[in-house]
């Protein structure tokens, strides 16, 4: 008698499937980080452990090499941007790095 394999997909982490999807869907002109800051806003929500945030980092550097800069900055606060980024995130590095994310992003020169 054969038994039948779960499927693959719900044995995988969400935040991996995001994080290998989010360059592709960007390419593809779907809603996805355009640069690096945005790669870790997006990536960093919910990260529970500072190693893994600092693997979402090594891939949103390795996905926005050259886009750390910003030309204009988006519409709203740094301080909402945090408050909506940061709020389920333990790690004091993802919280930080959302920070500097959202400071970029949000600030007015």
């Amino acid at each position: 008698m054969m038994t039948e394999c779960p499927p693959v997909l719900p044995r995988i982490p969400p935040l991996l499937v995001l994080l290998l999807l989010g360059p592709a869907s960007a390419g593809a002109g779907l809603t996805g980080p355009s640069s690096y800051w945005e790669c870790i806003l997006h990536g960093m929500e919910d990260v529970k452990n500072d190693r893994v945030a600092q693997e979402i980092m090594k891939i949103c550097l390795a996905d926005f090499p050259e886009s750390l800069s910003v030309d204009e900055p988006l519409d709203g606060t740094p301080t909402e941007c945090i408050l909506k980024y940061g709020e389920d995130v333990s790690s004091a590095f993802a919280a930080q790095q959302i920070q500097t994310a959202c400071n970029v992003l949000y600030s007015r020169p």
